[in-house]
């Protein structure tokens, strides 16, 4: 068994898959500027960028480049030009890692000689409100909808004695008003 997972580490993480997760990043990202000129930056985001495919080729590609440090024993003071490039790489893609988990995404609008406190966030909430005789029941649940890709939301609620199923049937992008 461990044969056999020494050899799916070394075709994973080799020289080789190292170069094949950089082409199709690089493809990715290509094709993501297509997306986003076509369709706009949520499908983008939502197609490429915040999907699950992506963040796993990137945490491949950190893996297989610590990897080829390590098996190339880049520590050494002859390959130190090698190794600063492929640092450099790894403190990218952790910093990346950083905004993409840790940080948040907004407009602040300021004036010129003024301030202000005020930011207006990415995140965009699906808002409902459900009514029970005199008790008014608010929900804000977080969504990511685009042009591109599947628009789902589905949750269950407990108000009161009922359970309320919610259910996105439809999502229009960019709707305009008659």
């Amino acid at each position: 068994m461990i044969k056999y997972l020494n050899i799916i580490f070394k075709k994973l993480f080799s020289t080789s898959a190292s170069g094949l997760y950089f082409i199709l990043f690089a493809a990715s990202i290509g094709i993501a500027t297509f997306i986003e000129n076509d369709y706009g930056t949520s499908a983008a985001q939502k197609v490429i960028f915040r999907s699950r495919w992506f963040e796993l080729l990137l945490i491949l590609f950190g893996i297989s480049i610590i990897t080829n440090v390590i098996r190339f024993r880049m520590f050494q003071q002859k390959k130190w030009a090698v190794l600063t490039f492929h640092l450099s790489a790894i403190i990218i893609l952790l910093g990346s890692a950083a905004t993409r988990y840790l940080g948040s995404e907004g407009m602040m609008h300021i004036r010129e000689g003024d301030q202000t406190n005020l930011i207006l966030s990415n995140n965009t909430y699906l808002q409902f409100e459900i009514k029970q005789g005199s008790q008014v029941y608010r929900f804000d649940e977080p969504v990511f909808f685009a042009s591109l890709g599947r628009n789902r939301f589905s949750e269950t609620y407990q108000i009161g004695d009922q359970v309320v199923n919610i259910k996105l049937n439809n999502f229009v992008p960019n709707p305009i008003e008659n």
